[in-house]
This record gives structure tokens, sequence and C-alpha cells, in this order.
């Protein structure tokens, strides 16, 4: 974090606030303690240069290592290192000068795959954290100021050669965040909790992630800091080394008023807060905050480029806050507790320094031993980075796991039992209710009958295989319902299905007719619109106690008959259109005897009467439909054929003496020809006036003659015989 980047205005002793200029200083970071419940052994300190040093805090006053040659120049803020459990150094980390962060190996050589992690020159935040399921690999959360996003990378130190690479390269975490994280310690289920925050609308949101085996998680929100005049990205997240509670910085809030900072109680194990409290600590702007190792304070230093910041602390039981040093320098912002049990933070004021808290629980200021000039560090200045270490507990290796735990939940609105496994490392779930029902969801929702349930869930996580049973973890009670129906095997499409209801000890029902439509009725008047296979749901309900039959039907194609005609009724035949919906097979009587199976069929009638038209769709079947109409024929209804005679007598006799057609009375008559046997003309006229069998008066031939029907809508021909 550069000063000028942020833009504080320190408040002046005056009262006048007085915006202050940039100072450029070196940056000091530890990570890796020795035992549980230890602080950090080595430290990295940096030059103004960005020359990085080794520092040695293991007891007594530490002492500085020389430079490491070549790594970090030009980065201003940030460095990071992990150690195994014996203090001895795996791997250290740098932002160098081209705004990105470098890894190197314990030999401080570069690692092949260590260089091009995003990060900021002026980045206050990294963090180093093993990564569960995985001996020997390690996250490393990186921060990019600019963007303000948070990353991770990671580091397998089983490869090259065994001095470890990075595997992985900037896997987004998340954007929109603040400088400042904070890793807890490792909980029962194997993981771990990130917290850091965001800054909306002046609003800061603390989030939390989930560290895993597979990654880290996306940053949930778990409370907001609402009121705040200027929310400041650059602000510091600290946790007790107890991972009891939670601070933030806060170095422009504006309400609650004159406030600091921000302390939340923790509840480690589900990851969430209590209700926050907010304390006033000084004049100065405050970003560099730390407990103290047992607990009980909480000690502070003001950020500005000016030299009369207040460094302090403030008591946690009773809220008295203490000036230990009012003039410890410009641009303080990190302090830490080593693996001596005494806090240091930079001095920046007349020489360069690291002042020094020997007691840091002392109970009164004359017992801390303070000493401002503890550490000489160069002339060039220096101060304490980021805390990357998981605080108050070394990061050693992984463990197998070999917790599980699970608890349950009766959701409200009879939603069931939600179920929730602590175990956060595992790959797969198999959840056994007790009844007969076997689940492999994470977080399953389970219904039960009335009675009293074992629950056993058997887990894999990091390649072991974990079993835990809770006997009678769940009890119900009240009346059991007893579903009972029953419905044909096979219905008809659009017919109501004949359901019978006999179910037991039960007050509501509910109905799932396998194709998205459902029902609450007793028995539901139900007609399936389309047919298919489906399968049928019954729920009997008493209460929130269930009980549940699962059914198949079998829906028939059924079709809606119906027909209709567009003919003319001076056609010589009738044509009829089918108009049902659905179907596939079908029957015509045509009400004079004849009948079809055509879809579409032609008929012709042969004498003017009334006839009754019948359609069945599916004839013989169960789903078969029937269509009726009654039509007239030769009526100006439906067409009727003309009758044609095959021979006529013209003798005088009065009997058949003329060749006449006889058709519907409505329709006009079509002209007549007849042609001799070698196809002259012989007459033309009405066909229903008739041809008497002569020319001109004289009477023809007997034999074969050829007529010729000119009608409205056809031509027709044929012989006739003429017979005296």
């Amino acid at each position: 974090m550069l000063v000028a980047r942020l833009g504080y205005l320190a408040r002046h002793p005056t009262g006048t606030a007085v915006a202050k200029a940039p100072l450029l200083i070196t940056t000091l970071s530890i990570c890796a303690s020795l035992q549980a419940g230890a602080q950090l052994q080595q430290w990295l300190v940096r030059t103004l240069s960005g020359e990085v040093r080794v520092m040695d805090a293991g007891s007594g006053t530490p002492f500085l290592g020389p430079v490491i040659a070549g790594f970090g120049l030009g980065g201003s803020e940030d460095v990071n290192l992990m150690t195994d459990t014996n203090g001895e150094l795996l791997f250290c980390t740098a932002v160098e000068g081209d705004d990105k962060v470098h890894v190197r190996t314990a030999s401080m050589l570069p690692m092949p795959n260590g260089a091009g992690l995003n990060g900021n020159e002026s980045s206050m935040t990294s963090a180093i954290v093993p990564r569960p399921c995985h001996d020997g690999q390690y996250y490393i959360v990186h921060h990019d100021a600019i963007s303000k996003k948070h990353l991770y990378s990671v580091v397998d130190m089983a490869l090259n050669g065994g001095a470890g690479d990075v595997t992985q390269k900037n896997v987004p975490i998340s954007a929109d965040l603040g400088e400042g994280l904070a890793v807890s310690h490792q909980l029962h289920s194997g993981c771990r909790w990130m917290f850091c925050f965001k800054v909306y609308d002046n609003d800061y949101i603390l989030m939390r992630s989930l560290v895993g085996a597979a990654g880290i998680g996306e940053p949930e929100p778990i409370d907001t800091i609402t009121g705040s005049e200027d929310a400041e990205l650059a602000s510091m997240l600290k946790l007790s080394p107890s991972n009891e509670w939670l601070a933030l910085s806060m170095p422009n809030i504006a309400f609650p008023d004159s406030a600091d900072v921000a302390i939340w109680p923790l509840d480690l194990q589900t990851g969430t807060v209590g209700d926050a409290r907010f304390v006033p600590l000084t004049d100065d702007p405050v970003v560099g905050i730390e407990f103290s190792p047992g607990n009980g304070y909480l000690y502070f230093a003001g950020n500005s480029n000016w030299p009369d910041m207040d460094f302090g602390r403030l008591n946690l039981g009773n809220d008295q806050v203490e000036i230990i040093d009012g003039a410890i320098g410009a641009s303080i912002v990190h302090m830490e507790t080593a693996s001596n049990g005494r806090l240091y933070v930079a001095a920046n004021n007349l020489i360069s320094s690291l002042a020094e808290v020997q007691n840091p629980d002392a109970a009164d200021l004359a017992s801390l031993v303070y000493d401002r000039y503890a550490v000489f560090v160069w002339a060039a200045g220096c101060k304490s980075g980021l805390p990357n270490s998981i605080e108050g507990e070394p990061p050693g290796t992984t463990q197998t796991p070999s917790y599980i735990d699970f608890e349950v939940e009766l959701l409200p609105n009879c939603g069931g039992h939600l179920f929730t496994s602590d175990a956060c490392l595992a790959s797969s779930w198999e959840w056994q209710f007790g009844d007969g029902t076997i689940s492999t969801l994470d977080r399953p929702i389970h219904h039960y009958d009335v009675g009293t349930f074992d629950v056993t869930l058997n887990i894999e996580a990091c390649g072991e295989t974990l079993s835990l049973t809770q006997p009678a973890l769940v009890t119900v009670t009240g009346l059991q319902p007893v579903a009972h129906i029953s419905h044909p095997d096979s219905v008809c499409q659009r017919a109501i299905v004949p359901f019978t209801n006999t179910s037991e000890q039960c007050s509501e029902y509910s109905w799932r007719f396998g194709n998205g439509a459902y029902s609450a009725q007793e028995v539901p008047p139900y007609a399936y619109p389309a047919p298919g296979e489906y399968d049928l749901t019954f729920v009997a309900i008493e209460g929130c106690i269930t009980d549940s039959i699962h059914s198949h039907i079998t829906v028939l194609p059924s079709a809606l008959a119906s027909f209709r005609t567009n003919s003319d009724p001076c056609d010589e035949q009738l044509r009829l259109i089918n108009t049902s919906i659905d179907g596939g097979t079908w029957y015509w009587e045509f009400g004079d005897g004849d009948t079809t199976h055509v879809r579409d069929p032609w008929h012709t009638y042969t004498s003017m009467d009334a006839f009754t038209i019948t359609l069945i769709s599916d004839r013989g079947t169960m789903c078969a439909d029937t269509a009726q109409q009654t039509l007239y024929a030769g009526y100006g209804i439906i067409p009727v054929a003309w009758f044609i005679p095959n021979a006529f007598t013209p003798n005088g006799d009065g009997i058949n003496d003329e060749l006449r057609i006889k058709g519907p009375e409505v329709c006009a008559s079509p002209v007549m020809s007849i042609f001799d046997k070698w196809g002259e003309p012989v007459w033309e006229g009405d066909a229903t006036s008739g041809w008497d069998g002569t020319v001109n008066g004289t009477p023809v031939p007997d034999g074969p003659y050829v007529y010729v029907l000119n009608g409205k809508f056809s031509r027709t021909h044929g012989y006739i015989m003429l017979l005296r």
C-alpha cells in the first residue's frame, strides 16, 4: 500500500485536515512457525529499493541475514514465505518491478514456472495456505490492487527435484475486493476459512471463502458495515490467535462516530460472526492492527507520511485505549508478533528500525518493555508486511481428514428434513436415511413417514472412506396416511380417467399426472390431452406426513370424428372431407349399403332420397368415435347420378318412345348429342326433352347410337340401342 495511491487525510493535532505527501518505504513480511499456537520465526524484510533479507525471530532479539541477490527489486511492499513444521524455508514470494509476484525456492532460485502471478507492487495482501488433501501443495493467495482482484496459484513441492514449482497460476477468486485478508485455523472438517472484504457504495461488506481441496471458493457476504464516509480498500483484516475475534481497520469511517476499527466475535466452525462493535482509537487514520498473543489486546498504528502517528493498543475487555508511542513514524501499516512472543512494528522516524514490545499482553504500559530501536533495519527504512501465516497456527502439512459429522434441520412449511455434511473435503456422499432410501447428494432433503430412524453418512475424502451413524436421529410422530388409488391400465385420450381413491388417515391429496399437470382434489376429473405412456404419482397427506404411490397409465390415441362436404348438388359424385382430429383408421357407411375405409372418399348416389352418412374412427377399438350426418340426394343438398337408359323403342306405342336423361330437378339439363355408328351427327338437344328417334321427322334406322352429355360440371358418353 503506497500512501500516495491511498490519498489519506490525516487529522493534524490542531484539528485541521492536512493532505500528506507520499513516502516510499520498505516492507517486512513474516511466515511460518515452529509449533501450534506460536507466531512466525522467519520473516522477510524489504528495503526501499526492494532488496529482500531474511530475518530470524526465533528467540531473543531478531537478526537480519544478507541481501538476497536480485530478488524483489522494484517492489515496495508484499513479500511472503513458507516454512515446514521444523521452521525450514520451503519457498518465498515477492512482488517485483514488473508488478507481478515471483516465486523462489528455498535456495532463492527462481522456480521454473514461478513468474507472472498477478499482483501489484504496492499491494499489502498475500497469504500462503496448505492445500487440503494434497501433501506438499500450497495455495498462494495474491492480490492485484489495481484491478481489485484476489487470485490464487498452487505450488507443488514434489516438483523441480523437490525444490517446488508453480502448477496453476492466477485462478480468480473474486473481483472488487479490498486488500486485507485473513486465513483461519484448520477446521474439524479439514478446510479453512479465508476472510476478506469488499467496498460497495461506501459500505464495508465482510466476506468469507472456503479453502478446500478443490480450490478456494467464491466469497459470500457474512456482514455489512454501513455509514462510511469513504470506505477504504486498503484496510486491514486480522484474526486473533485463538480465532475468536476478527478485526477490520477503517481509516475513513464516519459512523459510528470516530470509529477506527470493527471487531466481530467469530464462530470458527460455522464461519459466521456476531454483532460488530465499533471502537475509536486515535485521531490518526488507522490501517495497521494486530492482536496480542494472549488475545487480550488489539494493537494499532496510524498511517500517514507525517511522523507523528500514534502507536497504541485497545484493551478488548474494557475498550480502554492506551497510547504507547505518540510519534512512532510515518506510513505505519503493519505489525506482527514473532515466535519469540514479542510484537514488532516499524518505527520510521529518526532512524529506521523495528520497535519491540516484549510483553504484548502485559496488564500495564510499564510492564510492556517498549523499545523503539530494538532492531536496526538500514537507513533506507522498513515496515512490517501483511501477515502471511495462519494467525496463531503454523501451516504445517495438511492432515488426512479423519473427521466426519453431519446435521439435520427440519425445514418449515413441511419442507422435509435437510441433511448437511460437515466434512467439507468429501468428494462423494451416500446418505442412508434409515427407511430404506438412499441419496448421493451433498445436501439432500428427505421426507419421512411416522417412526424413529437411524441415519448413516458414508463419504470419500482425500482417498479415505469415512462412515458415521447417528442412531435414532429423526423421530416423526402423528397419523400415518395410507395411500391407495386405482385406475384402468389404459384409457382413451381426452376421456376422463375413472380414478378411485380409498386412501386412509389423510385430509389432503396431491396428484401428479406425469405430464406436468397436477391436482389437489380427492378424485380429480382429469382427461389426458395427448396419447402416450405416463408415470403418475399420488400422495396422501396428513399434516407434514405423507404416503406416496407411483403407477403407470397408458393413454391410447383417440380421434374426434367429424366430416363435411363441399360438393355441388349437380355434380355426378359426392366428395366427403374427413375433418377428424387424430385417429388412425376410418370406416364409412353411406346409407345406401355401400361402405369404404378411405380417409376422404367420393361416392355416387343413384337415387334421390335422404341418406344417413356415418364415419367411425378407429372402429373396433375402445377409443372409437362416431360422427353422422343426414343428407338429401337430388334435392339441392348432395349430388345424385343422372339416369341414362341403355335402349329405347320409338314405335308409337306410348312406352319408351323417347330417349330421355333424368337427374336432379334443381340442376340444368345437359346438352345431349347423338351420333350414328360412323360418327356422323344425328341429333342434338335438351337431354330431359328427349330424342324421338327421327331426324327432321324421318325415323332413323334401328341399331346402336352414341350419345354425348355435356353437363355443367362433366362430360359423359355411352351407347344406346334404338329398337322399334
